[in-house]
């Protein structure tokens, strides 16, 4: 006879509890190897590797149910077809999980550095070119359209990069100049290396003014108008869009009030 394992030492070998053995037991989905005749269960070490098949399946949403079906009627050839499918929906999982926690890393990164950032100061600054992916041009500042090109941007993004990087706005030079601060071009957001396709936008502007607006999004064009008083007062020249990203939201603070957007302006000297 093989090595025999208690029920209490082979629950430990698969890191499940002596109940889930026994509910296993109860249902035909795995018996033990041996009983002996006072009730008590072995299970042979050959039957580690049909646990860790069984707590694998679980891990992936088949049901014990499903799982016992399959392992009655199980072939070479369903068992390929079946981890095939099985190994597609699990790299959808994974994938997901990566651009979570790549999101989560790059709110942590944000958050730490905002808190060693001086929120009232201006600054003329030098920064590499940076890739951006655009959304559809936005035509018309209605809430609806808005609302539209928001939800499809971010299912776009979300099924497209795993970059982690947040999504931004876009504003025009001529809508600067104008003050038309709540007039968009574009939403935005950051990638990692250029690309083919149409919708990337090669940002080389390396003179940059930036400035933090803290309050709610109503009261933006306030720091709008402080940051173009700076770029006149220096004689700068605006080169293009001007950029909003939003460094602490409803994720950070719980107060509107608190909100911190940075506003990125792009200068000639």
């Amino acid at each position: 006879m093989d090595h025999l394992f208690s029920t209490g030492v082979f629950a430990r070998m698969c890191n499940v509890t002596k109940q889930t053995l026994f509910h296993y037991d109860d249902i035909g989905l795995l018996k033990p190897h041996h009983k002996d005749n006072k009730g008590y269960r072995y299970y042979s070490y050959k039957q580690f590797d049909t646990m860790y098949v069984i707590e694998s399946l679980k891990e992936i949403e088949m049901s014990l149910s499903e799982i016992k079906v399959f392992m009655e009627n199980t072939t070479p050839e369903l068992m390929v077809k079946m981890f095939s499918a099985k190994s597609v929906t699990l790299q959808k999982k994974i994938d997901n999980l990566i651009r979570i926690q790549k999101v989560i890393e790059q709110k942590i990164s944000i958050t730490e550095s905002a808190n060693e950032t001086d929120f009232s100061s201006i600054t003329l600054e030098e920064v590499n070119e940076e890739y951006l992916y655009l959304s559809e041009p936005i035509l018309d500042s209605s809430s609806k359209h808005l609302a539209e090109i928001i939800a499809d941007f971010y299912h776009v993004c979300s099924n497209k990069f795993n970059e982690g990087f947040s999504i931004g706005m876009m504003i025009g030079k001529e809508q600067l100049l104008q003050g038309d601060f709540d007039i968009y071009k574009y939403l935005y957001t950051k990638i990692s290396s250029e690309s083919i396709e149409s919708k990337v936008y090669r940002k080389i502007e390396n003179k940059q003014v930036i400035g933090y607006h803290v309050g709610s999004y109503e009261s933006l064009g306030e720091t709008y108008s402080n940051l173009l008083a700076y770029i006149d007062k220096n004689q700068y020249s605006i080169s293009n869009y001007g950029y909003e990203e939003y460094i602490l939201d409803a994720i950070s603070v719980n107060d509107s009030n608190q909100y911190v957007t940075k506003i990125i302006i792009p200068v000639e000297i």
